[in-house]
């Protein structure tokens, strides 16, 4: 057991996947589970009218997208691909346990695939497919990534992503950042607005880079759907089409306790966490009260932008 604890603490995938993303609960989990499912079948759509017969599933994690293809194309051979042999070893599982144990592969990942893709092992032109969701946006390098999808893919081949833009979060916390250094005179700080709106900063910036310098570093928060339509285009795809979806809606957690132990991504502290470590009695008393009554009052909006790219190998 402390092998496996010890394991999934050097694995940030697995610990989310499989422990933190739904805050303990079961509830949430199965909400984030059919939001996820929605995301999916929306990458796979892109996919029709022809079925691939063999799929790259990159950045896997559990395998809900090549899970769902499997049983949604009775035909098609995954790859499931990543960088945590655990999270392959739970997608292979479920594979063999939906009968599917001859139609997939396991192919582990380099932990940076931007120093070394990982893919060496597929041929080119040796894939019908490639799809991601939420696994692009992790890697450093991702024009080199997607010449590495145009390699594996066969000509004609179709590329579709499904992929979280965080930018917009990143740029709100340099913003609220920038204007708290702005506050004067020091006394002001003292006053309840600028306080709480410190430590809601002091939150934030656990959960997404709060300076240009940190966001210009950070892989998942560095790019717009602009950003991925052109570097598709200059890794020599056709027929590029890039969709930015943005929703807003109450947060899936089903209650507090879960709300604050959800974190946005595996990088992100919760706000239990920060909370329990980071502030003083009085600062916490203050963030959690304000926080709690909004929850109460059912005024905490989540907001959602997934860009889902599809495009063509010539």
């Amino acid at each position: 057991m402390g092998e496996a604890a010890d394991t999934t603490r050097a694995d940030p995938w697995a610990q989310w996947l499989l422990r933190g993303r739904g805050g303990g609960s079961a509830e949430h989990e199965a909400r984030i589970e059919a939001r996820v499912g929605r995301f999916v079948d929306r990458v796979l759509d892109a996919l029709e009218p022809e079925p691939p017969r063999c799929l790259l599933d990159f950045g896997c994690g559990s395998g809900a997208l090549g899970l769902r293809a499997l049983q949604r194309w009775p035909d098609i051979r995954v790859v499931f691909a990543d960088t945590s042999p655990r999270l392959m070893r739970v997608a292979g599982e479920r594979a063999t346990a939906m009968g599917a144990a001859a139609r997939f592969r396991l192919l582990g990942l380099a932990v940076e695939p931007a120093v070394a893709p990982g893919l060496q092992e597929l041929a080119d032109a040796s894939v019908d497919a490639v799809a991601t969701r939420s696994a692009l946006a992790y890697v450093t390098d991702k024009p080199a990534m997607l010449a590495e999808f145009r390699r594996v893919l066969r000509p004609g081949g179709v590329l579709s992503l499904g992929e979280p833009v965080f930018r917009d979060d990143a740029l709100a916390a340099c913003a609220q950042r920038r204007a708290l250094e702005q506050v004067e005179p020091p006394a002001q700080i003292q006053a309840r607005q600028p306080q709480l709106l410190s430590l809601l900063q002091r939150w934030r910036s656990q959960q997404f880079p709060d300076t240009e310098a940190e966001l210009a570093r950070t892989p998942h928060c560095n790019y717009s759907e602009r950003e991925l339509f052109a570097w598709t285009l200059q890794a020599g795809f056709a027929q590029v089409h890039v969709e930015l979806h943005i929703d807003a809606g109450p947060s899936l957690a089903p209650d507090w306790d879960s709300f604050t132990r959800h974190t946005p991504h595996p990088f992100a502290r919760s706000l239990r966490e920060v909370l329990d470590h980071d502030f003083r009695p009085e600062e916490r008393a203050l963030l959690e009260g304000v926080l709690r009554e909004n929850w109460d009052r059912g005024a905490m909006v989540s907001v959602e932008r997934m860009a889902y790219v599809r495009a063509l190998r010539p």
